[in-house]
């Protein structure tokens, strides 16, 4: 009970920081739940005498009041949150099953068939979406007006106190991915700079992350994917920045900070604001679309790939220092021997690697049929197969059922997302990748260091990283054929493995070539950082001259002289 004590009063000084910050002058009263409530949470209402049924619910904790009185002339707010337990948080992470089971029966049907071919009419749905999406989602940016910026233009030092300078950096949520991997990286090299970091979350979900945030006294997270609803958070981000010196914002796939981003720029145009992007997904664009559509309110653009390079300038027309190229390269790595391929014509035992979370994006499924036909293969021709799959999410539990499902229990062995990659890697011969979709996978780059074949779909910038030699189609059933065929050339072809080592090592060397992520993103915190301390002292030169006295204009009167 002490611990859940323990846990409540983290989460109720969460909830205090958040609405102290938004109604730093206003009435607030804070009702909180247990788990869960009977009226939608968060919401924030006009606080009035009534009190309903609800707050006789046993999971009603009790309120928190905060700000000043409450007067006939100053009404204050009503907040309604409810505290998800460690319990409900553990679920997320856990949450497994059959995702199709509440699919159409007709999509049932054909994935108790075969599943594959199911995997095949997914993909054709997302064909058809990508040749829609110019037509379909917007693909130009917003206008953006700088001379109401420069006649609103605010003080840079707010109501902060003389708080030391800070960054608020916003991810997707908390769980293991491509950009939020990156998110993490970059609150240590924020950190590294000498900035104050606030870190917000745009999406609740599972938290394999949280433990990896870096333990450090300048840190907060706050939690408004919790806390606050999401109408509220630009007035929320605005009083941030005014209350803890904030110059500067970094957005890794965070919807809302992306939609505070107006209101930044018309309160606090001094701060300067930057994003990673990552992927284009085939329905929407995704996160790049959204980045271009903002992209007048954006300062500068961190891509990861030179296909991202291109998407921007072609469909948003952004050039110039305001795009920066940034390869997810570990800086301590750099120049460091690639291990040799370790597979080699003739050999009799194979060790294949798939690597990813458990969902749609990834394709286990179909990792899971190039398996199935590679051990077929394997028995007619006196190879020895091992197979290991990494990785968490909604599709593990189908994982485990089509695994009995063909038989492959034996074969085949699940490891949980903690697992240590790299030394994974490390023994393995070849990494099936036939994503559905990927901006440039960072595994892929652990592969080939460790001595790995990655053998990959041809989608989003895996061209940049792997030869043509192992690029498989982006349709299913053409991908299993491709990589089984791959997989055999480098078991039986003499000079074919030595091939695509030579052409890996030459694009590995290609990107070490290029700036990291981390050289381009410490420069542009370190400029906003050089900027802030310099701003107030050239804000107090204009100052005194905007207030030098001027000698009064003579006015030419007729008649009485004025009053």
């Amino acid at each position: 009970m002490s611990q859940d004590r323990e846990y409540i009063d983290q989460e109720i000084a969460q909830i205090r920081f958040i609405y102290e910050t938004l109604y730093p002058e206003t009435p607030v009263e804070t009702h909180m739940w247990w788990e869960k409530a009977k009226l939608p949470t968060p919401a924030v209402q006009p606080q009035d005498m009534s009190y309903g049924a609800e707050m006789m619910a046993l999971t009603y904790i009790g309120n928190l009041r905060t700000g000043p009185q409450e007067t006939p002339a100053l009404p204050g707010k009503r907040v309604f949150v409810t505290i998800p337990s460690p319990r409900q948080v553990a679920v997320r992470e856990s949450a497994g099953g059959v995702p199709w089971h509440k699919r159409p029966r007709k999509y049932r049907a054909i994935h108790a068939l075969s599943p594959i071919l199911a995997e095949q009419m997914k993909y054709q749905i997302e064909a058809r979406r990508w040749r829609k999406l110019p037509a379909r989602h917007k693909f130009s940016r917003l206008a953006c007006s700088r001379g109401i910026f420069e006649t609103q233009k605010m003080a840079p030092e707010g109501r902060h106190g003389g708080k030391d300078p800070a960054i608020l950096i916003g991810l997707h949520w908390l769980d293991v991915g491509g950009a939020e991997s990156l998110g993490i990286d970059s609150i240590q090299w924020a950190l590294d700079a000498g900035l104050r970091v606030f870190v917000m979350v745009g999406q609740e979900g599972p938290e394999r992350l949280l433990a990896k945030l870096p333990d450090d006294p300048r840190l907060q997270l706050i939690r408004t994917d919790r806390y606050l609803p999401r109408s509220q958070t630009s007035g929320f981000v605005s009083q941030l920045i005014a209350q803890e010196n904030i110059i500067l914002t970094h957005n890794h796939h965070c919807v809302p900070l992306y939609d505070a981003l107006p209101t930044i720029k018309l309160r606090h145009p001094h701060v300067v604001n930057l994003d990673s992007t990552h992927i284009v997904e085939y329905a929407d664009g995704g996160y790049p679309r959204i980045s271009g559509v903002w992209s007048n309110f954006i300062d500068h653009h961190h891509v990861i790939s030179g296909d991202l390079e291109r998407f921007y300038k072609e469909r948003f027309r952004v050039y110039g220092s305001k795009l920066v190229l940034g390869r997810l390269l570990d800086d301590s790595r750099r120049g460091a021997d690639v291990a040799p391929v370790r597979i080699k014509a003739g050999q009799k035992r194979c060790r294949v690697a798939f690597v990813g979370r458990m969902v749609h994006q990834k394709r286990p499924v179909v990792a899971l049929s190039i398996i199935r036909r590679l051990r077929a293969w394997g028995k007619r021709n006196g190879v020895e197969f091992r197979f290991d799959m990494v990785g968490e999410g909604p599709y593990r539990g189908a994982v485990e059922h089509l695994l009995t499902r063909y038989r492959l229990t034996d074969v085949v062995h699940l490891h949980a997302a903690g697992t240590d990659v790299p030394a994974l890697l490390g023994e393995s011969d070849i990494l099936l990748v036939p994503s559905s979709n990927e901006g440039l996978a960072l595994v892929c780059y652990e592969a080939i260091e460790a001595g790995c074949v990655p053998i990959c779909s041809e989608v989003g910038a895996q061209a940049e990283i792997c030869p043509p030699e192992t690029l498989v189609a982006w349709s299913p059933l053409q991908a299993v054929r491709d990589s089984v065929t791959v997989v055999q050339r480098l078991l039986r072809e003499e000079g074919f493995a030595e091939g695509v080592e030579t052409s890996q090592r030459a694009r590995m060397q290609a990107l070490q070539d290029e700036p990291s992520a981390r050289e381009v993103l410490d420069r542009l915190y370190r400029d906003a950082l050089a900027a802030a301390k310099t701003a107030p002292q050239s804000q107090s030169q204009s100052q005194s001259e905007t207030e030098t006295p001027r000698p009064a204009a003579k006015r030419k009167t007729k008649g009485k002289a004025p009053a």
